[in-house]
């Protein structure tokens, strides 16, 4: 039975960890306040009047992998009549300690009134919520003050946890057609005397541009590297079913550790490469990439899906 009730524990232990934890301030002295919200879910929140302050210490309490990096979201509300057309305008003063480095910053919203209330009886409701969400890389030794802005009304403050999920390469996208793709070689260091290859690289350039059919919701990350030029920069653009997205520009720098491919048998050098994620809705999506008009500016571009560690 002992042993049952151990194992009961540590699962909702371990339940409490796959969603935000909801951080209590470390001061003696506390107004607790149970609000629901729009969604009909009560939330403990803190109450914050006009000569206090909320401190948070010992955050790494509240998780379990302490060399992780963790988002701090802050959501805050204030008090406001129920039938007002009008907006309120609040704020806090926010004050971080992480690493023994202080990073102080105002948040200032205008929000309007919301159906979130007191889960007890009363005669108002409380604004739409205020959203500020901190990283924290380290959390061991993490300070969080909360102090209301200067002109502020009192304000009702929730803080909670999660850890952050990095992604991971999940593979290589390919172009909708059959289109030929390269084999880009490089160096680990500029003393190695041996290549590495990384494969799934395809050309783009005035005359020839690439498409990818896919399906969201998707992470994807592109890469590219341009052909070393006397060009100040490479660049290339993206069009999602048709529509025009965006235009991307890079410096046009040799990369230092000899990339570079084989074309019609001649050694091609390229710059470093860069790299940028976007979000693919949810759907099927074309996305067509295309070169500068520039006949120099040939790019190399290389797909590929991400998705979140566990």
């Amino acid at each position: 039975m002992i042993q049952y009730c151990k194992f009961l524990l540590a699962f909702i232990l371990s339940l409490n960890f796959l969603y935000s934890v909801v951080v209590k301030p470390s001061n003696k002295k506390l107004d607790i306040v149970k609000i629901k919200d729009e969604n009909k879910k009560t939330r403990t929140y803190y109450h914050l009047d006009k000569n206090g302050e909320l401190y948070f210490t010992d955050l790494d309490k509240y998780v379990e992998e302490k060399d992780a990096s963790y988002n701090v979201k802050i959501i805050t509300r204030a008090k406001i009549s129920p039938n007002s057309n009008s907006s309120k305008v609040f704020g806090i003063d926010l004050s971080v300690l992480e690493n023994g480095v202080e990073k102080n910053r105002i948040l200032k919203y205008k929000k309007g009134a919301s159906l979130a209330k007191k889960s007890s009886k009363s005669g108002f409701n409380f604004t739409q919520a205020g959203f500020w969400q901190q990283e924290i890389k380290k959390i061991d030794g993490c300070e969080i003050l909360i102090k209301l802005a200067e002109g502020s009304p009192e304000l009702d403050v929730r803080l909670v946890i999660d850890k952050i999920n990095y992604r991971k390469n999940d593979g290589i996208l390919n172009p909708v057609n059959r289109e030929k793709s390269y084999k880009v070689k490089y160096k680990n260091s500029t003393s190695d005397s041996t290549y590495k290859k990384s494969k799934g690289w395809y050309l783009i350039d005035s005359d020839k541009d690439v498409q990818f059919k896919l399906k969201g919701p998707k992470q994807v990350r592109i890469i590219s590297r341009g052909r070393a030029s006397d060009s100040h920069f490479y660049s290339f653009s993206i069009r999602e079913n048709g529509k025009y997205m965006s235009d991307y520009f890079y410096p046009n720098e040799k990369s230092s550790l000899d990339a570079h491919i084989i074309l019609n048998d001649d050694k091609v050098s390229l710059t470093g490469y860069n790299s940028f994620f976007f979000n693919v809705p949810d759907g099927i999506h074309y996305y067509t990439i295309r070169s500068s008009e520039d006949e120099s500016s040939a790019v190399l571009l290389k797909l590929q899906n991400y998705i979140e560690k566990k």
